[in-house]
């Protein structure tokens, strides 16, 4: 459940994109998001510190 507000958009909501990083690891290629949601690679642009 996420805690932040207002609140992340759900997995299945059309804008899950916009859920926000709270783990990432831009040296490893890999975020996850308030949805669980696991970014990699070029999807990474969302994840705080990418430089992708």
């Amino acid at each position: 459940m996420c805690a932040h507000n207002p609140p992340c958009p759900t997995a299945m909501a059309p804008d899950r994109e916009a859920a926000r990083p709270v783990a990432h690891r831009p040296e490893q290629g890999w975020c996850v998001n308030c949805t669980f949601l696991r970014s990699l690679g070029t999807a990474m642009s969302n994840c705080p510190g990418s430089s992708v």
